[in-house]
């Protein structure tokens, strides 16, 4: 049996095919191994580490739902332009307070136009609510016993309500 040596898996997987049997003596190194089999993996090896260094930066620049990373002011200055326009009556400390929790749910700026469209400027912990309920945002106009799903939201309905009223009349919301 080999020792997990490597922690990609292509090379664990040279390694393992190109090391001999588990015989109790020690085994060589990957290189050692290519050089004896007159194998040239330089290139392969340079190539397996520089994917592994980019995989391994895509997943510093990500957050927990794979999505890039971006400024949170950045989000905030952009709800903050869609809540202006959808709610100019609002003073500008109550649009600060509304942007900073649209960008506490760490949406991409078009979903989050479309969230603030479905359930309003002040829905934002609807729009929480829904995307841990796993509720799609295509499912808003859903009809569940003669009422929308967005009507049901910004009436008060709590989002796992809704999503359990779907289950009964047979329905996904997770479109």
């Amino acid at each position: 049996m080999t020792h997990a040596r490597f922690p990609d898996p292509d090379l664990q997987a040279v390694h393992a095919f190109l090391a001999p049997a588990d015989t109790g003596a020690p085994t060589d190194t990957a290189e050692a191994i290519a050089a004896r089999e007159g194998l040239d993996l330089a290139a392969d090896i340079a190539a397996v580490r520089r994917r592994t260094a980019r995989a391994a930066a895509a997943r510093r620049r990500s957050d927990h739902g794979g999505r890039r990373r971006e400024d949170p002011r950045a989000r905030e200055g952009y709800a903050f332009t869609v809540l202006s326009r959808r709610a100019g009556h609002l003073r500008r400390s109550e649009l600060r307070a509304r942007a900073q929790a649209w960008a506490r749910v760490g949406l991409w700026p078009q979903e989050m136009e479309a969230w603030i469209d479905a359930v309003g400027v002040d829905g934002a912990a609807i729009a929480r609510d829904c995307r841990t309920a796993g509720i799609a945002l295509s499912a808003m106009n859903v009809a569940l016993d003669g009422m929308r799903v967005k009507q049901r939201l910004r009436g008060g309905e709590p989002a796992f309500s809704v999503l359990a009223r779907a289950a009964a009349c047979g329905r996904s919301l997770s479109c």
